[in-house]
C-alpha cells in the first residue's frame, strides 16, 4: 500500500486505484488549476501523465523533476511516505544519488535515511547505505571518514550476507573499502583494494566507479611517493570525468595532479592544471573546490618567484574562502597566504595566516595536513632567523607526520 487507510474506506486498493505519488501529483495540479496538457507540455503526453496520476505508470526521475518544477513543488513532496512501492523507492534513491553528485550532501542524506527507514528489498537497502558511505569515505569531499566507515560496513555486511552477485555493486563496495584504507593512512592496503575494485568494475565497464577508483589509486600512490604511477591513474580518472562531464570531479583531479606536479618541481604544468580547473569551476559557480584551485595558482606563482601575482591570487582565494564551508580550503588558503606574506617581508601577517591555518587544521582529522602547515611555518621562522621557534615547529611537523592513523575497521565505530 502507498497510503494509509481512511475511516469508512477499504485499506486495500485495486489495480486502478491511484498510488500516493499519483495522488500527490493530481492534488498539486488541481490546486494550481492546471490541466494535464499544461503540465505535460512537450516533454511527455497528457495520456501518460493521466496514467501516472492513476497509479498505472511511473515517471522516470527526470520526468518527475519536470512535473515537480511545473507544479512548483520540491521533488521531496512527491516522494514522501513511499511505503512498499519499489518504483517510488527507486525514484527517491535516484534523486538522493543525484543530489550527492551535485554536492548537496544534506539533502542526499535526508532522502536516503528516509528510504532506509522503510521496509525495502535488500539490494535497495545496500545501495542506499553504500551511497551514504560514499558521502563520508571520499574524505576530501565531505570530511566524514568515521561516518563513512559506519555506513560502508553496514552496506558490505548486507552485500555479503545476502550473497548478491552484482558486479557493479561489488566494484563500488570494494572501492569504498579501499577509500577507508586510504583515509586511515594505509596507502599500501588501499592500493591492493583499489586494484581488486578495478578488476570488478572493468567486467561491466562501470565508468563512474572506475573514475573514483583511479582517483583513489592516484592518491594512494602519491602517499607512497610513486608519483609517476599516481599521475598516470589521475590522468585516466580525469579522462573519464571529462567524458562524463562531471566538472567538479574533473576539477578535483586537476587539483590533485597539480599538487603532485608542484611537489616534483613541475611548476608550469601544475599551474596549467590549476588554471584550467578554476576556469571550468567558475562556469558552474562552484564555491567549495574553487578556492583550492586558485590557491594552487598562487602557490605556483610563488614558486616562479612572482610574488606580486601570487599576492593578487591569494587575495582572490581569501575572498572565495569566505563563501566556502570546506575547512580544507581554509587551511590551504591561509597556509599559502602565510608563504606569500613571508615572501613579501610581512612577518606579522605571515604569522597570523600560519596560526589561522593551524587553528583550522586542528578541526580536521588529517595529521598530514597539520604537518604540512607546521613545516611551512617552520621554514618561514628559520628564514627570519628565529632558530628556536623554527626548531619547535619542525619538531611539531615531524610528530604530526608520524601520528598514528586509526585502523580502517575502527572508522566504523564512531561518528565523524
Amino acid at each position: 500500500m502507498l497510503t494509509k487507510g481512511r475511516p469508512g474506506r477499504s485499506s486495500t486498493a485495486g489495480p486502478g486505484a491511484p498510488g500516493s505519488l499519483g495522488q500527490r501529483i493530481r492534488l498539486a495540479r488541481q490546486e494550481l488549476g492546471l490541466s494535464l496538457t499544461a503540465v505535460a507540455g512537450k516533454d511527455f503526453s497528457r495520456a501518460f501523465l493521466n496514467q501516472v496520476e492513476l497509479g498505472r505508470s511511473q515517471p522516470s526521475t527526470q520526468t518527475l523533476r519536470i512535473i515537480a518544477q511545473r507544479l512548483q513543488r520540491p521533488i521531496d513532496y512527491f516522494l514522501e511516505e513511499p511505503g512498499d512501492s519499489i518504483a517510488a523507492l527507486e525514484l527517491a534513491l535516484a534523486e538522493a544519488e543525484m543530489s550527492l553528485l551535485h554536492g548537496d550532501a544534506a539533502r542526499a542524506e535526508a532522502l536516503m535515511t528516509r528510504v532506509l527507514a522503510r521496509t525495502i528489498p535488500l539490494e535497495l537497502r545496500t545501495r542506499a547505505q553504500l551511497a551514504l558511505g560514499t558521502m563520508g569515505s571520499v574524505h576530501y569531499l565531505l570530511r566524514r571518514a568515521h561516518s563513512a566507515g559506519r555506513w560502508f560496513e553496514q552496506a558490505f555486511e548486507r552485500y555479503e550476507s545476502a550473497g548478491l552477485n552484482d558486479p557493479v555493486l561489488k566494484a563500488r563496495i570494494l572501492g569504498h573499502r579501499a577509500n577507508l584504507h586510504y583515509v586511515a593512512g594505509q596507502p599500501v592496503e588501499a592500493i591492493a583494494a583499489y586494484e581488486s575494485a578495478i578488476a570488478a568494475a572493468e567486467q561491466v565497464l562501470d565508468m563512474p566507479a572506475l573514475a573514483w577508483i583511479y582517483e583513489g589509486l592516484a592518491l594512494s600512490f602519491q602517499q607512497t611517493g610513486q608519483y609517476t604511477r599516481a599521475l598516470s591513474y589521475a590522468q585516466k580518472g580525469l579522462r573519464i570525468f571529462e567524458t562524463l562531464r562531471d566538472v567538479r570531479m574533473a576539477g578535483e583531479l586537476r587539483l590533485n595532479m597539480g599538487e603532485m606536479l608542484l611537489q616534483q618541481g613541475r611548476v608550469a604544468e601544475a599551474e596549467r592544471l590549476f588554471t584550467e580547473g578554476a576556469e571550468r569551476l567558475r562556469r558552474i559557480d562552484d564555491r567549495e573546490l574553487l578556492p583550492l584551485l586558485v590557491v594552487g595558482m598562487a602557490e605556483s606563482a610563488l614558486e616562479h618567484d612572482d610574488a606580486d601575482r601570487a599576492s593578487d591570487l591569494i587575495e582572490q582565494a581569501l575572498d572565495l574562502t569566505t563563501r566556502s564551508s570546506d575547512p580544507i580550503a581554509s587551511v590551504a588558503v591561509h597556509r599559502v597566504a602565510g608563504r606569500v606574506a613571508h615572501a613579501r617581508g610581512r612577518r606579522e601577517t605571515a604569522h597570523r595566516h600560519f596560526e589561522r591555518a593551524l587553528e583550522v587544521a586542528l578541526t580536521v582529522d588529517s595529521p598530514d595536513l597539520r604537518a604540512r602547515v607546521t613545516y611551512d611555518y617552520a621554514r618561514a621562522l628559520e628564514a627570519e632567523g628565529d632558530a628556536a621557534q623554527a626548531a619547535v615547529r619542525f619538531r611539531q611537523a615531524y610528530e604530526a607526520g608520524r601520528a598514528p592513523r586509526p585502523a580502517a575497521s575502527a572508522l566504523s565505530e564512531s561518528e565523524g
